[in-house]
């Protein structure tokens, strides 16, 4: 598949969706992409099995709150800084590029890197959604060392950081990014085709483009959304589909922390026959609950919609008196094993909540 400047509202659409409410807001990266797109030509998106082994594949993207992308804008060069920072550091060129996580704008910011190299970039990222830490890709659940790694800023303002794991490299990058204004340009876990098989979510970027059409299709209607989806869904890594409420906001808690966006909302069931749903996030939306019943968590996704736009809406999107629909889907598998969940279960966020797979509290 070509991917050209008229695919990118349906993959941006569809990427904001599998960010489970964080990723950062798609429409600047949408703007970029396409201008690149238009500026430099259509980008090959490839699939897992036309890798070559011996390619050396790089992930790039952006590092932060998405709170702060609404106002700290980017000049469009980032993504070719930290690519080529990174590339001198490590003594080799990109053969092709891979989003380091499919939701919101980070799938968006790799096609504007690759149209002006000209590379192709992987149909595949390291979290099929949206997830606030490094160390909490498929990447590093795989072993891969997120480092050496360059970040930028917008100013052009750099810095390589080399770490003895992922872990210690999260906390070294988000202070840098705190130092940038929040919010940074990162090129990183340089891999070889080889690895990228073994570690990566295989076709997100593609699943993505067809959300976003399904959103676009199915505009004002929540069920025929789901419907669909449940279908797009059903061959691939991810689990089941449901949905858990149609709900107002009724009360919002954010406040940015550390260099993320963290906060809890409050939906009131619309037919009132039920509980209130509390939702927390930290970028992204990580554990519902009724009252004190664990209705979804994190690995599983927690994604929200507008009930009458279908629209997705990510955290820091999230407004008093909204209707919207909340839907959870099952994580692929690779985040559900004993050494995933010790990166990415509820207990890693702070919660006192072991993880329920999500077909398990249906």
């Amino acid at each position: 598949m070509k991917v050209t400047a008229a695919h990118i509202d349906a993959i941006a659409a569809g990427s904001s969706f599998l960010a489970t409410g964080g990723g950062g807001d798609p429409y600047v990266g949408a703007l970029l992409a396409k201008t690149f797109l238009e500026t430099f030509g259509a980008v090959d998106l490839i699939p897992l099995e036309r890798l070559d082994d011996e390619a050396t594949v790089i992930a790039v993207g952006g590092i932060g709150a998405p709170l702060i992308s609404l106002e700290k804008l980017p000049n469009g060069g980032e993504q070719s800084w930290a690519l080529e920072a990174l590339e001198r550091h490590i003594g080799r060129t990109a053969d092709a590029l891979i989003a380091f996580e499919v939701g919101g704008v980070n799938s968006l910011l790799t096609f504007v890197a690759a149209a002006r190299r000209g590379l192709p970039v992987v149909d595949a990222d390291g979290m099929g959604r949206a997830l606030p830490e490094m160390q909490m890709t498929t990447f590093s659940i795989h072993g891969v060392n997120g480092t050496p790694m360059a970040v930028v800023d917008e100013h052009g303002n750099s810095a390589v950081v080399t770490a003895q794991d992922t872990e210690t490299a999260e906390r070294l990058t988000r202070n840098i990014a705190l130092a940038m204004g929040g919010q940074c340009t990162s090129a990183e876990s340089a891999m070889t085709g080889a690895t990228v098989k073994q570690a990566a979510i295989p076709g997100t970027i593609g699943l993505c483009h067809r959300i976003g059409g399904a959103l676009t299709a199915n505009r004002n209607d929540t069920p025929g959304f789901l419907a669909e989806l449940t279908e797009l869904m059903a061959p691939t890594a991810f689990g089941c589909v449901t949905r858990l409420m149609d709900g107002k906001v009724v009360d919002v808690l954010r406040r940015t922390e550390g260099g993320f966006d963290v906060g809890t909302i409050v939906l009131q069931r619309l037919d009132r026959a039920g509980p209130d749903m509390r939702i927390s996030f930290q970028n992204e939306f990580l554990l519902a609950l009724e009252d004190s019943a664990l209705r979804a968590s994190v690995p599983d996704l927690i994604c929200i919609v507008d009930s009458e736009t279908t629209r997705p809406i990510t955290s820091d999107r999230i407004r008093y008196g909204q209707r919207v629909a909340v839907i959870a889907i099952g994580a692929p598998e690779v985040y559900r094993s004993d050494r995933a969940l010790e990166a990415v279960g509820p207990r890693c966020f702070g919660f006192d909540v072991d993880y329920v797979p999500l077909e398990h509290l249906l």
